[in-house]
């Protein structure tokens, strides 16, 4: 494991974003910037999260208290994730 500390959050989902040249370029440049000023989110997940919620508050005026309450709550979710039972992996026969 990294010796950096975890900073993404354990329910966040996998994704691939395809970008340019000049979209990586512009992404080192916020991170050595970043690190410069003696920041701590320097990666480029943590860069793209903070352009989306700042798009997402210019754009639609609204932030991620909104966000929040359009999410089902903790509760919900720990309700159904408990009727799931996790099946064994299947020994190897060779």
């Amino acid at each position: 494991m990294s010796p950096r500390e975890k900073h993404i959050p354990d329910d966040a989902q996998r994704t691939s974003v395809c970008l340019t040249a000049e979209d990586r370029m512009a992404i080192l440049l916020l991170g050595q910037s970043r690190r410069r000023r003696g920041s701590k989110r320097t990666t480029t997940n943590d860069i793209l999260v903070d352009a989306l919620w700042e798009l997402f508050e210019k754009a639609e005026g609204k932030g991620k208290e909104h966000v929040r309450q359009l999410l089902p709550s903790p509760a919900n979710n720990e309700q159904i994730s408990s009727n799931i039972t996790q099946m064994p992996k299947p020994k190897r026969r060779n």
